[in-house]
């Protein structure tokens, strides 16, 4: 399976980061929730309340070498589907 990520990514209803992956030439839009990046990463927030978009941003970006990898491993296991990372993922 031939999986590549496009770099194309947003927060969706500040509860999840999504993005996308190509898989064998589809592409496919997988995303990692709150608490997964609260639980792993921090979320990057000042400690203000409920994080930004661009707190959540930050916080996927500077660990998106992780996330596709967890992504990566979850798409290879269900045959290429629509990927939802939860905290559980990075166990």
């Amino acid at each position: 399976m031939r999986i590549e990520f496009t770099g194309r990514r947003e927060v969706v209803a500040a509860a999840r980061v999504a993005y996308e992956a190509n898989v064998d030439g589809k592409d496919v839009w997988c995303s990692v929730s709150l608490d997964a990046l609260n639980d792993h990463f921090g979320n990057g927030s000042l400690g203000n309340g409920a994080p930004s978009a661009h707190d959540l941003v930050g916080a996927f970006e500077a660990n998106r070498a992780r996330i596709e990898n967890a992504t990566r491993r979850v798409l290879e296991r269900n045959g290429g589907r629509s990927v939802e990372l939860e905290t559980r993922d990075f166990d």
